[in-house]
């Protein structure tokens, strides 16, 4: 568990990365998307932002179920 700790939050840095420069270096889609639909730029920041909060979540989770498997023992390649 000490090694697959580490490991998940080191996994977890590029999905941080990500998140923190969203914007700043790129435009995301639904941000330019979205009032070029109509809608207002509040509306659309507020669908980026729960964008990517999933998306960091989706892989949270992840990162997650994969340190309970590993520590379970279930991720041993099964014998043919």
């Amino acid at each position: 568990m000490e090694v697959s700790c580490r490991a998940a939050a080191q996994a977890l840095v590029p999905a941080l990365d990500r998140t923190r420069t969203v914007g700043l270096v790129t435009l995301p889609g639904a941000f330019v998307g979205m009032p070029l639909g109509g809608a207002s730029p509040v509306e659309a920041g507020l669908v980026q932002l729960v964008v990517l909060v999933s998306l960091l979540a989706a892989e949270a989770v992840a990162v997650l179920v994969t340190v309970e498997l590993a520590a379970r023992g279930r991720l041993e390649p099964q014998p043919r």
